[in-house]
């Protein structure tokens, strides 16, 4: 959606094709956070004893289906590459230039009396249980220093000060005061469609069958004819997997698939995003309720839900927030497209040059796509992009 906005914006026709509802894909059931250059490659130096041990354990945020096991490997040992000091800082810098503007890009986007509708930037915390920082902070530290993000490091008290709800068994957390929510991603990707639709932006629901590249453009074969263009985007999260396949390129994604448990009535427990660091979930302040997000499960895309995903992240959330009746919930799953590198992948195909990549962006959709949208428009100007699109080359 971001992608149509702005290229029409700047003067082009573009039809937008989906498949389902606009907004109601991995973009409907996110954890609604946004980070300003505050967010890490999923792989860090020492993740690889990390990952094992929540493999091992059968209440952790992590589960790999054994009959997925022979197409992921590849993508895991590149996964535990990207934990190697050089290539996760490398990786950490890339994802800082993609993020860190988001927010004034969206409010360029949405113009400033809907972007103070859905957006809080009202900051994101991240807390622990232990009292000692862990091996790998004093590096992380010294990244987001060198990369000017604001960041202050908190007491129990000061917790408390902040979030009076939270549990007492948090010892010390992290304050992003340049991060913050929506208050409804469906919202924020209505918005961008209501926009690109007054900028004449056609949305067709289709299913692409196929890509025909030719000498004069491109043609969509579609369920619901065909459609010839001058040049194609493929931002189609997982399908993009299956579509770059056809067209002879095996890009490195896999299933990754989140579960969230939505709670109506209860957001005001919380005013801000909060990330559990060591149990990998996310609570967020939503309109429609509060929001627990969680689980990394890599899977087929349209396997059933596994049994208990839900029951984990509703034990997380008890255990976050003790004092607030967390029951009544509505249960979802969704597909993230993940890179090892946690990088996206945005650029031309090598040989068609007419047909563009913007895809895997894995946990940081909302992050990262006002700035992809602005790399796409400057590779269909032919201008040199904002920011370098090496390290988000097909890979």
């Amino acid at each position: 959606m971001s992608c149509a906005l702005l290229l029409a914006r700047e003067g082009h026709r573009v039809t937008l094709i989906e498949e389902g509802l606009i907004g109601h894909g991995c973009s409907w059931g996110n954890g609604a956070q946004y980070n300003a250059g505050s967010s890490f490659p999923m792989a860090h130096p020492g993740v690889m004893w990390r990952a094992l041990l929540w493999l091992a354990d059968k209440n952790g945020p992590v589960r790999l289906a054994p009959r997925e096991l022979a197409r992921n490997l590849p993508w895991l040992v590149r996964f535990l590459r990207t934990g190697r000091p050089e290539a996760w800082e490398a990786a950490y810098t890339a994802l800082h230039a993609l993020h860190a503007p988001c927010a004034a890009l969206y409010r360029d986007m949405l113009g400033g009396t809907e972007w103070k509708r859905v957006f809080r930037p009202n900051g994101a915390l991240h807390v622990w249980r232990g009292a000692s920082p862990g091996a790998l902070d004093g590096l992380v530290d010294r990244l987001r220093a060198a990369h000017d993000v604001a960041f202050a490091r908190l007491d129990a008290e000061e917790l408390r000060e902040l979030e009076p709800g939270l549990s007492r068994d948090y010892r010390r957390g992290i304050f992003f005061p340049d991060s913050g929510h929506v208050t409804s991603p469906r919202a924020l990707v209505e918005g961008l469609m209501e926009r690109a639709a007054a900028l004449g932006v056609a949305i067709r629901k289709a299913r692409v069958e196929a890509i025909e590249p030719g000498t004069e453009g491109v043609t969509l074969q579609t369920s619901t004819g065909s459609h010839p263009c001058g040049a194609v985007v493929i931002a189609a999260g997982i399908a993009s997997r299956d579509l770059g396949r056809s067209l002879g390129i095996s890009l490195s994604l896999a299933s990754e698939r989140g579960y969230h448990l939505t709670m109506p009535g209860i957001s005001g427990a919380i005013s801000r995003p909060v990330t559990d660091a060591e149990s990998a979930f996310v609570a967020t302040p939503l309109a429609e309720g509060l929001r627990i997000v969680g689980i990394a499960e890599f899977d087929a895309p349209d396997a059933p839900p596994s049994e208990g995903q839900s029951e984990k992240l509703l034990a997380c959330a008890r255990a976050m927030l003790p004092g607030v009746p967390v029951s009544m919930a509505q249960r979802w799953m969704g597909v993230r497209p993940s890179t090892p590198d946690s990088l996206p992948i945005i650029g031309r195909h090598p040989r068609h040059r007419s047909i563009l990549f913007a895809t895997g962006h894995g946990h940081m959709g909302i992050s990262g796509a006002p700035m992809t949208a602005t790399l796409v428009c400057d590779l269909i100007a032919c201008r040199v992009p904002r920011v370098s699109c090496a390290p988000y080359r097909l890979r």
